[in-house]
């Protein structure tokens, strides 16, 4: 299920399924803005599964939080010293923000070629958002609209997430059953208040109502962000007792939450449920010791999840030339998202790109990603 790793100055217990699990979410990601901004192909009228694909970014979160603790937990046991925090954030900044500065500067340079190709720049409008971008504070209601590479939002909900991780973490150690019962408060409470409560509007078209739904992104996606992430840490609490690791770690467990996971997203049941099973499938694939476990161990999947980072930033620079210049049998002028096409046609269409994105996600995780990080904590980490 897992082997040893080295990771910051101490060996932790490499978690090899959720890289798996890491692949697979980033690949659904993809369809789901392939859906959105290129062609439908699977009319939400059969199915809502792939509608519902941006919870995947919420699995994210949950899988980051469970990480975090899992790696850094005996980093802030006592207390937060500043050489350790530094440490910290250097590894995480290392870890993420290379690949965001950029995919974001590249769509500086080519943004004038996209607009070019008539598409109405909504999501690059404004020169001034990218300012919030470079900063990471584009998940915080800064910006009007989603803007430049749409998804790097949850960059900054995570890089938030990682800003208040050494106080969770010493909180859970020093008083453990006050914070696991406040942060469980205060996690239902932030989940309520994105679907109910916070004053959302469409920035497309504010008038179209804005569903009960956890899909915020620029405004409050910074509050989906950390409660996801500290959910993924209180996981990792049920996780180190030995009679949940032995409920969750049969076959037959993971496989019954993925079919209830399935079945929600398919009729589009409340993201809340859906994101709490999200929390149930992570502690079930880090407990399973069966053919789960084996599958995960897969060098495919173990490749998708090492590059699943660049899918996920990666995919923007493949919509547009999908959107206006290739052609298939049967499609001819596919405007963004708008035109639905056959099944068939579709399928091929959403292969052709996921092969090109894991292609230009392999060159960016090897001389973007991976010598960066190490740069950056060749000069910064660990003095």
């Amino acid at each position: 299920m897992s082997q040893t790793a080295t990771i910051t100055d101490h060996k932790v217990e490499y978690l090899s399924s959720l890289t798996a699990l890491r692949g697979i979410a980033a690949l659904l990601v993809a369809v789901f803005h392939f859906e959105m901004a290129v062609a439908r192909f699977v009319p939400a009228a059969q199915t809502m599964f792939f509608e519902k694909c941006y919870l995947m970014v919420d699995l994210f979160f949950i899988m980051s939080g469970f990480i975090m603790i899992h790696v850094y937990s005996s980093h802030f046991k006592n207390n937060i010293q500043a050489k350790t925090l530094k440490n910290f954030l250097v590894a995480r900044f290392a870890r993420i923000y290379p690949l965001h500065l950029f995919s974001l500067l590249l769509l500086v340079v080519l943004v004038r070629w996209i607009t070019d190709w008539g598409n109405p720049p909504i999501l690059f409008e404004q020169p001034a958002d990218i300012l919030p971008n470079i900063f990471l504070l584009h998940s915080f209601g800064f910006t009007k609209i989603y803007n430049w590479n749409i998804p790097s939002w949850s960059i900054s909900a995570e890089w938030a997430a990682y800003l208040l991780f050494p106080i969770i973490a010493l909180c859970i150690h020093k008083k453990k059953t006050i914070s696991v019962i406040l942060l469980i408060l205060l996690i239902v409470f932030a989940y309520y208040s994105i679907m109910y409560l916070l004053p959302r509007k469409n920035p497309i078209n504010p008038a179209i109502p804005v569903p009960h739904n956890l899909n915020t992104t620029f405004d409050y996606g910074y509050i989906r962000g950390i409660a996801g992430f500290t959910a993924g840490i209180l996981v990792y609490l049920l996780y180190e007792l030995r009679a949940f690791r032995k409920v969750f770690s049969h076959d037959i467990v993971s496989l019954l939450i993925i079919l209830a996971i399935t079945v929600s997203m398919h009729f589009s049941l409340n993201d809340g449920l859906t994101v709490f099973l999200f929390a149930m499938l992570v502690l079930s694939f880090t407990a399973n010791n069966g053919r789960i476990a084996k599958l995960c161990n897969q060098k495919i999947l173990q490749f998708l999840g090492d590059i699943s980072y660049s899918v996920y930033l990666m995919q923007i620079f493949l919509q547009e030339p999908f959107s206006h210049g290739i052609y298939l049998p049967g499609i001819t002028g596919i405007g963004r998202g708008k035109q639905n096409i056959d099944f068939l046609s579709g399928v091929l269409y959403c292969i052709t790109y996921l092969i090109l994105l894991i292609m230009i996600s392999y060159i960016t995780y090897q001389w973007v990603e991976r010598p960066s990080r190490r740069f950056i904590n060749r000069i910064w980490g660990n003095k």
